[in-house]
């Protein structure tokens, strides 16, 4: 984790972060890439290869863009995934450590690839959406960056990204903090291996509750 200031304001990655929806993406990509003639995902396979933009991870899986769109490889996909989300549990350890800085004073957001509406539904299906003072998600579910995002949301809660702390799951996250000057910490068990986030150089916690271990406000 980068920085030596305390942390007054966590902002929290969504999908493979604090929910565990990895068996469920594998399950939601498979029939696309059956129906395009290409090998199926092992969840271990999905964690080597997965990334964003969402559209690039669909060219590393061989998907021609030639036969099919963006927009359509989106709409199958989450013909799929949207309804079965609600099954998808909380990591281990995570509405305890969200809790907890609640009790501390830590002002905590989601900053999410998910589309807008679906992250705060689901957040509210999850029960903990009105542990954050805002989710922030993008405006379709095309899986592009979340730089511009992460951008407004310290702008609009006037946070200051030397003293915030992005929690997230792929190489994506870290990128976010960097651009925007946040500290970071990454957790092994989402939709990237933990051998591709050790490659980016920053802090990786095994599990969430370590965060709990830092200095906060």
């Amino acid at each position: 984790m980068k920085g030596n200031g305390r942390i007054e304001t966590v902002v929290w990655d969504f999908n493979g972060t604090l929910i565990d929806d990895i068996d469920l993406c594998v399950r939601s990509v498979n029939p696309q890439l059956e129906g395009q003639g290409l090998p199926t995902l092992t969840a271990e396979a999905y964690r080597d290869v997965f990334g964003f933009p969402v559209q690039d991870y669909y060219r590393k899986l061989g998907v021609d863009f030639e036969r099919i769109s963006m927009t359509q490889l989106a709409e199958d996909f989450f013909a799929i995934y949207e309804p079965e989300l609600k099954h998808c549990p909380l990591h281990e350890g995570v509405l305890e450590t969200i809790d907890r800085l609640v009790d501390q004073g830590v002002r905590q957001f989601v900053l999410s690839a998910m589309e807008q509406g679906m992250l705060r539904t689901n957040l509210a299906a999850l029960g903990v959406l009105d542990r954050f003072e805002a989710a922030y998600g993008l405006a379709d579910q095309n899986g592009a960056s979340k730089i511009t995002r992460g951008r407004e949301l310290l702008t609009d809660f006037d946070i200051d990204p030397s003293t915030a702390l992005m929690v997230g799951d792929t190489v994506h996250d870290a990128e976010v903090a960097v651009e925007l000057g946040m500290q970071i910490a990454l957790v092994p068990n989402g939709h990237q291996s933990e051998e591709r986030l050790r490659q980016v150089g920053c802090a990786v916690v095994r599990d969430v509750r370590e965060l709990l271990l830092r200095s906060f406000r």
